[in-house]
């Protein structure tokens, strides 16, 4: 164990390169499976290592490794890695870094990649699958792509337009998610204004850091995973705070789905990057919940062939503070509401969120302009009230019986009154 990152098991035979690599069905050469190294801050270099069949077995796409910097190519897929041996795929190869109670940390560069294309920096469990599966590399994850499930950790599916952050069990191919974007169920936190081409928070024509954290809190005398907050930020940007989600809430299968992954994120998980495209990405890039649509239309068409760059990778201890009340914020009954127009946005300077239960199931949320007037999917709600402590009384369509509180100094959001907000 060094900086969080724990190293698998070693296997318990050398594996032996073929002498040349298998034939493909669609007679394309493999792509490099050693591309490079990079860095992870804190440890020594890592290996890449690189997906080279799809599940039908088809050739993937290369991943090129510069100085460190990871650019995969469109269909392309690589995993953090021990070592690296061409021909070779052992499940016990893959890093395996711990996230309970840490903080990774990345740059990403878009590239150009917009609507219908696929950006994503990701963990799952696959250092646990120990069949090769349809991808012949033991990759696995909640969707079942290669013919194996495992829990899986999203910090990151993103284009120009839009970003989300998931968390999944392994039989949850939707999983608790956030951001911005999509049709999928999801907890809306910011708006194009904060995030896409020219936002005021993050300009997705420049690279910009992302942060996830995974902190923990004791419950029943046990230390268990409180959930996952994302950080984006980008140097320069008129929003100097940058912006914050968090998935606090997730249940599956009648349980807490968040503390159930609690072991999964202690034994490690194993970082990966992909770049892909489809006709289909709706669930992502598509109308949301607010109704702003990021895409009209997905055009996979026009994703660029080689566009988007990984770098400056970190795993580090969680130091920060998170108010309890912003981690287990949950969806509340509401009647389904109407989507706003699409000019019907927070600017940026101070966005929160607290979450409705639309008619349909989808998460509604409460955007509090800097002018300090609240909107729920189009409806216009009560002025907030001032209280101590910073901290702002916010109604609910008008209903004091329906109350949130939202602190912008600090963006916690609450449906308690905290004790400091006399």
């Amino acid at each position: 164990l060094f900086f969080g990152l724990r190293r698998a098991p070693a296997t318990s035979a050398t594996p032996v390169a073929p002498a040349a690599p298998a034939p493909t069905p669609d007679s394309q050469p493999r792509p490099p499976q050693c591309p490079g190294m990079s860095n992870v801050e804190g440890m020594q270099q890592v290996h890449v290592v690189v997906n080279t069949q799809t599940d039908t077995g088809a050739s993937s796409s290369p991943v090129q490794v510069t100085e460190g910097v990871i650019a995969p190519d469109l269909g392309g897929r690589a995993y953090f890695s021990q070592w690296c041996t061409a021909g070779v795929f052992d499940a016990d190869m893959y890093l395996v870094v711990p996230l309970l109670g840490k903080t990774v940390q990345f740059t990403v560069d878009l590239g150009g990649a917009g609507c219908g294309c696929n950006v994503a920096f990701y963990f799952t469990a696959m250092q646990t699958n120990p069949n090769a599966g349809a991808c012949a590399d033991h990759y696995c994850d909640a969707n079942d792509v290669c013919g194996a499930r495992c829990d899986e950790v999203d910090v990151m599916e993103a284009n120009s337009k839009v970003f989300r952050s998931t968390l999944h069990r392994s039989q949850d191919n939707v999983g608790g998610s956030v951001g911005y974007g999509g049709t999928g169920p999801h907890t809306q936190t910011w708006t194009r204004n904060e995030y896409g081409p020219g936002s005021s928070c993050i300009d997705t024509n420049k690279p910009f850091e992302v942060k996830a954290h995974f902190p923990t809190h004791e419950v029943n005398n046990k230390t268990v995973l409180q959930g996952m907050m994302i950080d984006l930020s980008q140097d320069g940007a008129s929003c100097e705070d940058g912006l914050t989600a968090t998935v606090g809430w997730y249940k599956f299968g009648g349980s807490d789905a968040i503390v159930a992954l609690t072991q999964a994120l202690r034994k490690g998980m194993v970082p990966m990057v992909s770049y892909w495209s489809s006709k289909e990405m709706g669930w992502l890039d598509g109308r949301d919940i607010n109704g702003e649509l990021p895409c009209a239309a997905d055009t996979p068409d026009s994703c660029p062939l080689r566009g988007p760059k990984f770098s400056n990778f970190s795993v580090q201890n969680f130091t920060g503070w998170l108010h309890a009340s912003t981690m287990n914020l949950s969806p509340k009954p509401k009647k389904t509401a109407k989507a706003v127009d699409d000019d019907v946005d927070a600017d940026g300077d101070s966005t929160a969120t607290a979450v409705g239960r639309s008619g349909v199931g989808e998460a509604v949320p409460v955007l509090v302009q800097p002018s300090g007037v609240a909107t729920m999917a189009g409806d216009r709600l009560s002025e907030p009230v001032q209280l101590a402590g910073g901290w702002l009384q916010v109604y609910q369509n008008d209903d004091p019986s329906k109350a949130y509180f939202f602190n912008p100094g600090t963006s916690q959001t609450t449906w308690d009154r905290p004790a400091e907000a006399t």
